[in-house]
């Protein structure tokens, strides 16, 4: 064994697991219980326990096993949180869950190929001009987006009529997965290649 591998209480594993299956869990329940979204949403948090641990064993680097540590449970976070929105829409039986499922799977593609640009933004976030308006506008479009999309539609007005305090709870969290996908490229550069950023 490397001396200079964290120990098992060092590495945060347990928390790391119990972190990933809470959230698989507990996504699977709201609005209401499904196995199926069970199942899918424990294969994702086992897969990234399992990437977590591997990295553990093998890695000498406490920062980049921290690093792959936390882009597990930020992914997790981001890919359970809005699911309780596309349920309802689903359960509506309105198409309004496809744009948000795009709106998603776009904003995931576009961070990870721009994970450069987000990680010089994580190192200097205002180092200049141009990067402190890009953070407002960011901002205001990720928290502004899915009211837009819900209230702006005919079909999410209806929904919404029926389901106020789970829609507004979806919508939240929906940003909050926004965020999460914001951050997650910058967990994927190396110590020493964040440092020559």
């Amino acid at each position: 064994m490397d001396n200079n591998r964290l120990t098992f209480k060092e590495s945060k594993l347990l928390s790391a697991f119990g972190f990933n299956l809470f959230f698989a869990s507990a996504a699977s329940a709201v609005p209401e219980w499904s196995t199926k979204f069970w199942l899918i949403n424990t294969t994702v948090a086992m897969f990234f326990i399992i990437r977590t641990v591997y990295a553990w064993l093998t890695m000498t680097d406490s920062k980049r096993y921290f690093s792959i540590g936390s882009y597990g449970m930020i992914f997790m976070m981001a890919f359970v949180c809005p699911q309780p929105i596309i349920r309802l829409l689903w359960i509506g039986e309105s198409h309004l869950w496809i744009l948000f499922v795009v709106t998603w799977l776009l904003l995931f593609i576009v961070t990870h190929l721009s994970k450069w640009k987000i990680g010089k933004m994580f190192k200097d976030p205002f180092d200049s001009k141009g990067g402190r308006i890009f953070h407002i506008l960011f901002l205001i479009v990720i928290i502004i987006l899915p009211f837009i999309m819900i209230f702006t539609s005919q079909e999410g007005t209806t929904i919404t009529d029926q389901y106020i305090e789970f829609m507004a709870m979806g919508a939240v969290l929906y940003i909050i997965s926004l965020f999460c996908l914001f951050m997650l490229p910058a967990f994927l550069i190396k110590p020493e290649e964040m440092d020559s950023l």
